[in-house]
């Protein structure tokens, strides 16, 4: 029964509305239909994926950017899966525990089956008289509910409006396809609450090799980006006209020939972190002096990282945010976390104060965490300020801004006349914000946004005209 309100309340609040509040009621409904199961087992690390999941499904409400939602719904019903199953003590654990909704919806007959078996009882007796009073019921409501129509006008009216409106009888399918989905699917977090996943146990590939094999690579790589970070210095402390100056680039190409290759290189680190620290067995010194040049790799790339940060600065003061450099600022600040929380698993490692057994959780965790606090940030918003701080009317390109959230409206209303309007058109347009949301589908963003439009309108008469892609034309003083 409560797989099945659960997958009533999804038939219910999810056709005919935006993203919005009946999404995160929905996914309230499935954690509270499998929380019975899982309570006794709570720990600090499901407790707190828990929370981060809800929070980043709880985004739903508060913006209105779908590439944004859509991503936040995705990681978020992950981390509930992987706080539910228990799971997550290795790399092993965190994509079983991530999959294991997934992978509990085979089951998911049997398991609804069996809740429903009575000892000695055959499942067909007791579906026949189910059937049988459905079917009674459904010819009495028809004689009656006739016998009334028949007799009072009011009532005849409208019974002929519900059954001549097609707008229900359109939504129906996928009414029904939306609640045996979402049952199913309670039902699965159920199992999965009940049957905590196992932890699975990689095999120890660790082997033992030479001193030379890998110190030599190390020392070489610590060599190289030791004079890589010498160099950025000038670039990190000089002036920005030096560096155009002197390199001959403009600010576009001196952040594209360089930016990307320094995310590709920390990404390698970790690579080289990972398989130097699970592959290789050391003792003694040996374990001491990989930590060392290990660490010493991690916090020169950590550096290298500031450098990239500084590239995509000068690219942004030139020509603003734009969401996809809005998304890989995001991604040079999570990769700093990560390579903070390497270090520390490091020492604890080499200290044995303690295993790293956490660490594949906290990744996850900070991973939940970033997430949100990109949701939080509001990068829709931060793409129109930062568009409108660089560039003259001239030079915005009026397409890509119209395509933006309902969150970047209160910035795209100090744009001045005809530009503010045809702007402001294409976003109520693309957001829907020209008629309010129903119930299911209420956004905090689009409602202040219409209320805003409301004391200010969008103009009608107005000639718009046509604008070319300028999101890399530089600012000129």
């Amino acid at each position: 029964p409560a797989c099945a309100a659960a997958g009533l309340l999804a038939a219910l609040a999810l056709p005919d509305s935006a993203m919005g509040l009946g999404f995160v009621l929905v996914a309230v409904a499935v954690g509270a239909v499998a929380l019975p199961a899982v309570r006794k087992r709570i720990t600090p690390w499901s407790a707190t994926l828990g929370a981060i999941a809800y929070g980043l499904v709880a985004v739903a409400v508060f913006r209105d950017a779908d590439w944004l939602v859509g991503l936040l719904l995705l990681a978020g019903f992950l981390l509930a899966a992987l706080a539910l199953s228990g799971a997550g003590r290795g790399w092993l654990g965190v994509a079983r525990g991530g999959a294991s909704v997934v992978l509990g919806l085979l089951p998911v007959p049997w398991f609804l089956a069996a809740a429903v078996k009575v000892k000695g009882a055959p499942l067909h007796r007791r579906m026949v008289p189910v059937l049988l009073g459905g079917g009674l019921t459904v010819v009495l409501v028809a004689v009656f509910g006739a016998l009334f129509a028949s007799a009072d006008a009011v009532f005849a009216e409208a019974v002929e409006r519900l059954f001549s409106s097609q707008d229900w009888a359109e939504s129906v399918p996928l009414r029904i396809l939306l609640f045996v989905v979402f049952a199913v699917v309670a039902a699965s977090a159920v199992l999965v609450g009940l049957r905590p996943v196992a932890e699975p146990k990689a095999p120890d590939l660790r082997i033992r090799v030479g001193r030379g094999l890998w110190m030599t690579p190390l020392i070489a790589l610590n060599l190289l980006f030791g004079v890589f970070v010498a160099m950025q210095v000038t670039v990190l402390f000089g002036s920005t006209r030096w560096l155009v100056s002197a390199t001959g680039l403009t600010y576009a190409e001196y952040a594209r020939s360089g930016f990307f290759q320094l995310v590709v290189v920390s990404v390698f680190v970790l690579a080289i972190v990972a398989v130097a620290s699970g592959a290789l067995e050391l003792a003694g010194r040996d374990r001491w002096l990989m930590a060392g040049l290990l660490g010493l790799l991690c916090a020169l790339t950590m550096v290298i990282l500031v450098s990239a940060l500084h590239r995509l600065d000068l690219y942004v003061d030139a020509y603003g945010f734009s969401r996809l450099r809005a998304s890989v600022e995001a991604a040079i600040w999570w990769l700093g976390g990560i390579f903070a929380l390497v270090l520390v698993a490091g020492a604890v490692r080499l200290t044995r104060r303690g295993n790293a057994g956490w660490f594949p959780r906290a990744l996850v965790a900070t991973t939940g965490a970033a997430l949100l606090a990109f949701a939080v940030w509001n990068p829709d918003l931060r793409v129109a300020e930062t568009q409108l701080a660089v560039r003259t009317l001239e030079q915005i390109d009026q397409d890509y801004l119209g395509s933006l959230g309902a969150e970047a409206v209160p910035a795209l209303d100090r744009l001045p006349e005809p530009a503010r309007s045809c702007v402001l058109r294409d976003v109520v347009q693309a957001n829907g914000l020209h008629s309010p949301d129903p119930w299911n589908g209420w956004n905090l963003a689009r409602q202040q946004a219409r209320e805003l439009l409301g004391r200010r309108p969008v103009l009608k008469d107005v000639t718009c005209p046509r604008t070319l892609s300028r999101l890399d034309i530089p600012y000129q003083d």
